[in-house]
């Protein structure tokens, strides 16, 4: 038995609260990853905020979000290669051409018409224009995703340009334009188009002079001002950008009012030249934020001022001046627009309140706003981010219902799927896994979303639809070995915990017979200590001694088998045989077993645990003295003294000395070589909180009250939170109530406890039974000090409580399952109390009534409620 098992022994002995069943629960031999989800439900959501920080001009962040995915283990080949090419679009944007270059070099993904365009695009950066046409002759537009035609054609139009063909050029930049599949894509070409002048070849000498001649002689006209805009890019092009700044700086002062999109071109022109992170590159674009006479030129500028805001103290600027537009009294031009950019630079900050608030305004503010997927999107990377899963769920929905089928699609209904079961939503997951598999993204294998449909129908109490599941995918090809026989090993733990042992073993001999081929030998050899382990919970000793061996010999011969886990395997098999002897009373046998253990697997968790084992089947011969010996040994061996397993042989040790009840064994149990050993020496154990509910326990036997009413005080005061703290609380109250004789105060105080507790809805119903009855029975005591009508109100109010403990915990069918044996018990108290109230009253039909339904409902104290009814019953009388 493990560590966990014994503790959980430990809360039934204390009549526990908190008790929940858990998959695939701790063993000696549990592997984590057959119990994890194991769906890259982030690695998506990753991937889909850097698409859209890339979007929106956030090209170094973009970056860094690709680079992270690609530096997690165990990527899909598919996603390493899409991220891969998106990386290297990333790097084009933000102007990291050699970088790019690396990248793509190093791309080891499949040459098809995506990676081409990326090649093409590198050239064109790059001026290398007969490598682009090349690289683009080698793909298809008609294979290209969606969101790559329109770079496909703006790639045409950078090459046309490169040949001075203005009418293919202007044709490209259309269709660029035209395909563009968000209008963040649009801005982006735009953007593309009117950086390539400052790309081009820089123009000689003369050609400069032809310039500057014919800006002198239109100065003031339109056509010079767009003599200004290329004799500034060549001077950018020939490093000369002073004087290309200097240049449009003077110009600007001398547009008139009237040409007010010629002065945003120049604006525009100058903060591409001096650059976004330079001071007068970005002063520029601000103000064409704030007052540019077109919107495209407006997005334009907000998308170059998000690429440059590159560290932290940037966006925290760029946040402030987006908070002044979006703050002026009349609605700015591009409002969505800028509450989206600012979302998104909170989101990067993880400043999530100012995220969400943002994104939230932009779909409150503007409904039908074509950027409703990317801002649906800032407000799914929050709740994620903040474990808010439900919520993640409900966005997951509404962005699916944006997007066409495809991958984009099928991800998020994947992680749709995760994000229920993450909020333990398990029968929700269970069907959202199956829609998934019906549109299997490439980004994760068919046989995991089995693996996960399967643990949530488990973790669902569908036991049933679980086995069903793994039935009927046995020959299907999409679930690989690993994942059915981890999904198997789920399943029959949990079978194993809801005591359906039989089950449980027969679905383990079924997979073990199915074969092993693909399956890890490490999982094999689990399954197989489990098929022994669930041979001993149904009783068949014999069996699960022979299937131990045969477990040792498999061990014998396995190769490359995880040392830690050959030793996990080894001594608990060991462990399991010794606990097989003990039930077929060959002790002796059992107890060479136990030795060997000790012996050759000193240190293990299975060695510390065969002293309690032999501990347990001592007293259950009644041989509490050789018990406590056992137990004493083993907290006294140095080489145990830091075990995680002392702290419950101490507390073993002290059941055992209350069980022997005279006062020394008592304080003995109480004092500082048991209980408070315990506490004193291992201060962080789960134990200790028993181990202080029992010291108070032990006192209130020895009568010393006072001292016990501090112990479970200072347990109600400083473990609030923990899962058993109602125990401490009813002791409390006990406690109070035994104090109450000469103090009102103290019958309040347990009084006001036993109510509360009663009304309690989280708590169990065997401890709200308990409640209601020491509630009506402290009334009843009660009524028996006072006189006259005080007296009868005391005893009517009694009668009340007790009986709403009978209708609410025994009459409702419902909760009546629910009731434990210990909680049949306090009913049966409660009518018993009830009867006796009704007696003194001289109400003996509802007396009977009280003590028929003890009878009815077989509970306990049936010999008692009918020789209460026999009373009542007329004597016959024979004739003489």
């Amino acid at each position: 038995m493990s560590k966990s098992a014994h503790v959980l022994s430990i809360t039934f002995l204390l009549a526990a609260v908190s008790l929940v069943a858990q998959v695939a629960g701790p063993s000696p031999l549990a592997s984590e990853q057959a119990a994890s989800a194991a769906v890259p439900a982030t690695l998506m959501l990753d991937e889909g905020r850097a698409d859209i920080a890339l979007q929106m001009g956030f090209s170094a962040t973009a970056a860094g979000g690709y680079r992270e995915i690609l530096s997690v283990a165990g990527v899909p080949v598919e996603t390493k290669s899409r991220v891969t090419l998106s990386l290297v679009t990333a790097l084009l944007d933000a102007g990291e051409i050699p970088e790019a270059g690396k990248v793509l070099q190093a791309y080891s993904g499949p040459k098809n018409s995506t990676y081409q365009l990326r090649v093409a695009l590198l050239a064109v950066f790059e001026r290398r224009f007969g490598p682009a046409k090349t690289a683009l002759a080698s793909g298809k537009i008609e294979e290209l995703p969606e969101g790559d035609i329109g770079w496909w054609h703006f790639a045409q139009a950078q090459i046309a340009d490169s040949e001075n063909d203005t009418e293919r050029r202007n044709a490209a930049y259309a269709q660029a334009g035209a395909m563009a599949v968000s209008a963040l894509q649009r801005t982006r070409f735009a953007l593309g188009q009117d950086l390539a002048i400052l790309r081009r070849a820089p123009l000689d000498e003369n050609r400069l002079n032809d310039l500057k001649k014919t800006i002198d002689a239109y100065q003031g006209q339109r056509i010079g001002y767009e003599n200004v805009r290329y004799y500034a890019a060549g001077l950018a092009t020939a490093q000369r950008v002073p004087e290309a700044q200097a240049l449009l700086q003077r110009q600007l002062a001398t547009v008139p009012p009237t040409e007010r999109n010629t002065a945003d071109q120049l604006r525009l022109l100058l903060g591409m030249i001096a650059g976004e992170k330079s001071t007068i590159g970005r002063n520029a674009l601000k103000e064409l934020v704030k007052s540019a006479q077109r919107q495209e030129t407006q997005r334009l500028a907000l998308h170059l001022l998000a690429r440059g805001a590159t560290t932290e103290p940037d966006r925290a600027q760029l946040r402030r001046d987006l908070t002044e537009l979006v703050g002026l009294p009349t609605p700015h031009p591009i409002i969505e627009d800028l509450l989206l950019v600012r979302a998104q630079l909170a989101l990067i900050d993880k400043q999530y309140a100012a995220a969400e608030e943002d994104a939230r305004s932009l779909l409150g503010q503007f409904p039908g706003t074509p950027l409703k997927a990317e801002a649906l999107g800032v407000r799914l990377a929050v709740a994620w981010d903040l474990k808010r899963y439900r919520a993640a769920a409900d966005l997951s929905t509404q962005l699916r219902a944006l997007l066409p089928a495809g991958r984009e699609r099928a991800e998020l209904g994947v992680l749709l799927a995760e994000a229920f079961f993450r909020a333990s939503d398990y029968k929700s997951a269970s069907d959202a896994y199956g829609a998934a598999l019906s549109e299997t993204p490439a980004v994760v294998a068919p046989g995991i979303l089995i693996f996960q449909r399967v643990l949530s129908d488990i973790h669902a109490n569908q036991l049933e639809s679980a086995a069903n599941q793994l039935d009927a995918a046995a020959n299907n090809p999409a679930l690989d070995p690993l994942n059915r026989w981890q999904a198997e090993w789920n399943l029959v733990k949990e079978m194993q915990v809801r005591g359906l042992s039989a089950q449980a073993a027969a679905r383990v001999e079924k997979v073990l017979a199915s074969g092993a081929q693909g399956v890890p030998e490490d999982l094999r050899i689990r399954l197989m200590w489990l098929r022994a382990r669930l041979a001993f919970d149904t009783g068949q000793f014999e069996i699960a001694m022979q299937q131990t061996d045969e477990l040792t010999g498999v061990l014998e011969k396995a190769n490359g088998l995880e040392a830690g886990l050959r030793g996990d395997v080894a001594s608990t098999s060991l462990l399991l045989k010794g606990q097989a002897l003990f039930e077929l009373k060959r002790d002796q046998e059992a107890l060479v077993t136990l030795e060997k253990l000790r012996k050759e697997y000193q240190g293990s968790s299975a060695a510390q645990d065969s002293f309690l084992e032999q501990a347990s089947q001592l007293e259950k011969r009644g041989d509490l003295a050789g018990a406590q010996r056992i137990l004493q040994t083993f907290v006294d061996t140095k080489e145990y003294a830091k075990s995680p397993f002392v702290p419950f042989a101490l507390y073993r040790i002290a059941l055992i000395l209350e069980r022997q009840g005279l006062d020394r064994h008592l304080q003995e149990a109480y004092g500082k070589n048991v209980l408070e050993r315990l506490v004193q020496d291992f201060p962080r154990d789960e134990m200790v909180f028993y181990a202080r509910l029992k010291q108070g326990d032990l006192l209130r036997k020895l009568n010393d009250f006072a001292a016990a009413r501090q112990i479970y005080e200072n347990l109600v005061n400083n473990e609030s939170r923990h899962p058993d703290v109602l125990l401490a609380q009813i002791a409390l109250a006990d406690c109070m109530f035994a104090q109450a004789a000469n103090s009102a105060v103290n019958y309040e105080g347990a009084s006001a406890i036993y109510e509360r507790l009663r009304d309690l809805p989280s708590a169990p119903v065997d401890l709200r039974a308990e409640a209601g009855f020491k509630w009506g029975y402290a009334l009843a005591k009660r009524s028996q000090t006072q006189q006259g009508q005080v007296a009868k109100d005391q005893a009517a109010k009694a009668q009340t409580v007790l009986w709403s403990v009978v209708d609410a915990f025994l009459l409702d069918a419902n909760v009546a399952k629910q009731l434990g044996p210990r909680g049949r018990d306090w009913v049966a108290r409660a009518l018993v109390e009830l009867g006796q109230l009704h007696e003194a009253a001289g109400r003996f039909d509802e007396a009977q009534r009280a003590y028929q339904l003890i009878i009815d409902n077989k509970l306990k104290g049936t010999a008692l409620a009918e020789s209460k009814l026999a009373r009542f019953r007329p004597v016959e009388t024979t004739k003489s």
